[in-house]
């Protein structure tokens, strides 16, 4: 039995890599990380910190290898979607079980989805996929200090930095600290915005607009799917 962990570089996923460490579960046979080329940058930090610590991670490309999610996206004047997720489908999903099926038979893979969230995972379970974090009863804040055990530090939510599936308070923070960033989100919607006005990131209403206006209730807008998470975000 061949075992992958899906590494998102968040606080689930790295848990696991802890509780192997820490001898409660086998060490995964391989840690495969989903690149977009639109994390944020404590991501890829994140990243060359555990290869630092020998934790040896395979990089998997997905949509089109000769571009990363974001270079694809404004090439062709679109955005990411709230309603049919392809980004996650093609970018994170996709490769993922491309390198399964290179493995061949016997794979399992190895899912950071918590105990808090064990609902999440209804619809994944199927043969080949397992939840360690689940299986051990572990939640989020159990993770965060699994991770402080081995003595590292905990990551940062990961996660591409124009997710459509961000909060209000994440997009302020991105115009704030990462300004280069926010303007290739800014550019992103106004392209797809020539196409249609109703293609934003937040239902209609323009990013600017959006993080402008202080007052405006978040749960107003695409309220009946506020309480779902991007694919992305089983780190």
């Amino acid at each position: 039995m061949k075992t992958i962990l899906s590494y998102g570089a968040g606080v689930n996923s790295t848990a696991i890599i802890a509780l192997a460490i820490l001898g409660k579960i086998p060490m995964p046979d391989y840690i495969v990380f989903s690149d977009t080329g639109a994390e944020y940058e404590f991501t890829y930090k994140y990243l060359n910190y555990l290869e630092e610590k020998g934790i040896r991670i395979t990089y998997l490309t997905g949509g089109t290898k000769e571009k990363t999610l974001t270079e694809f996206c404004l090439e062709k004047k679109i955005m990411p979607s709230r309603l049919n997720r392809w980004c996650s489908d093609h970018w994170k999903i996709t490769p993922v079980r491309r390198f399964m099926k290179a493995l061949g038979d016997n794979v399992e893979l190895w899912i950071g989805i918590d105990a808090g969230e064990a609902h999440r995972a209804e619809k994944r379970k199927k043969q080949g996929n397992r939840f360690p974090l689940i299986e051990m009863e572990i939640n989020r804040n159990k993770c965060m200090k699994i991770i402080r055990e081995i003595g590292w530090g905990v990551p940062q939510k990961s996660g591409c930095f124009f997710c459509p599936y961000q909060r209000k308070k994440q997009w302020i923070e991105l115009k704030k600290k990462y300004p280069e960033l926010w303007q290739i989100a800014i550019k992103m919607e106004r392209q797809s915005r020539e196409r249609s006005p109703l293609y934003t990131f937040k239902g209609g209403v323009s990013l600017e607009d959006y993080v402008q206006d202080q007052d405006k209730q978040e749960e107003l807008d695409f309220g009946f799917i506020l309480d779902q998470k991007c694919e992305c975000y089983f780190d």
